[in-house]
C-alpha cells in the first residue's frame, strides 16, 4: 500500500511539474543567433529598404531592453508607457547603442521627455494610436517613420532583415504572456527585434523579464489592434506596425 501511495504521488508531482514547465514562456536565451549591427539599409530615396530580405531564416537586431517601469513603479503613468519604452529602445539601436540594457534613470527622462511632448502636442499621453506614436517618434528623436497596414509576415521580416525596428500595437491580453499582471493591457506595443525560423523575437517591455521574448507571428498577428480615441478603447479591425529607420 505505501509503495502504491508513493508511486501515486510520484506521478501526481511529475504531472504538475510538467503543466508548471508548459507555462513558462519562450525566450530566446542562447547566443545562437549573431546579433545584426546598428547599419539600417536605405534606398537612394531615403526610405526603408523593400527588397526582400537576405536567404537567412534568423535575424536578431541589436536593440537595448528596458521594461516600461525600468524602477518597477507601476503606476498609472508607467502601466501606459509601453509606447514610450518601445520607442526608446528603437532610438537607441538606431543611434548606435550597444548597452544590453538601458539604465533606469535614462529610460525614466526619456519616459517624461516624450510625455512632455504628448501631453504639449497632443493634450493627452497615456494612449496613443500607431500614427501618433509614429509622429513623436519623428519629432523628438528626428528619426523617420512608416505605417503598413495589414502587414504579412514577409512584411515584417524583410523590415527586420533590412535592420529596421518594428513596433507593433496589440490587444495585450491576447498574447498570452503569462508575466503580465492578468489579465493582461487592453492596449500594448511590442518592439521587435527579430525573428527564428518559427517565431518572432521582442523586447516586450510590459514586463522585467521581456527581453527576447518570442511570439508566434500568428499570435501577434490575431492580437493587432490600434487605438481609438472615439471609443476610447481598442479598434480590432486595424493591423498596423510601425517601421522605424534612419
Amino acid at each position: 500500500m505505501a509503495i502504491a501511495v508513493i508511486g501515486v504521488l510520484f506521478f501526481y508531482y511529475k504531472h504538475r511539474a510538467n503543466q508548471s514547465a508548459a507555462l513558462v514562456p519562450e525566450q530566446l536565451t542562447t547566443n545562437s543567433i549573431p546579433e545584426t549591427p546598428a547599419v539600417p539599409s536605405q534606398n537612394n530615396s531615403g526610405n526603408p529598404t523593400t527588397s526582400n530580405p537576405p536567404a537567412t531564416n534568423q535575424v536578431l537586431l541589436k536593440i537595448p531592453f528596458t521594461s516600461q517601469a525600468p524602477t518597477g513603479n507601476w503606476d498609472t503613468l508607467h502601466n501606459e508607457a509601453c509606447e514610450e519604452a518601445a520607442a526608446i529602445m528603437a532610438n537607441a539601436y538606431l543611434t548606435g547603442d550597444t548597452r544590453a540594457t538601458l539604465p533606469a534613470s535614462e529610460v525614466e527622462k526619456q519616459i517624461g521627455t516624450l510625455t512632455d511632448w504628448q501631453q504639449k502636442n497632443f493634450g493627452y499621453n497615456l494612449d496613443t494610436t500607431a500614427a501618433e506614436t509614429a509622429k513623436f517618434i519623428e519629432a523628438v528623436y528626428g528619426l523617420k517613420t512608416k505605417i503598413v497596414s495589414d502587414y504579412t509576415e514577409s512584411d515584417l521580416k524583410m523590415e527586420l532583415a533590412a535592420g529596421h525596428p518594428v513596433i507593433l500595437p496589440v490587444n495585450g491580453q491576447l498574447i498570452g504572456n503569462p508575466y503580465y499582471k492578468q489579465p493582461g493591457p487592453i492596449y500594448h506595443m511590442l518592439l521587435v527585434r527579430g525573428y527564428t525560423a518559427t517565431k518572432i523575437i521582442t523586447n516586450d517591455s510590459g514586463t522585467r523579464h521581456g527581453e527576447n521574448y518570442l511570439y508566434s507571428f500568428n499570435t501577434l498577428s490575431n492580437a493587432a489592434a490600434d487605438w481609438n480615441h472615439s471609443t476610447n478603447t481598442i479598434d480590432s479591425s486595424k493591423k498596423v506596425m510601425i517601421v522605424v529607420y534612419k
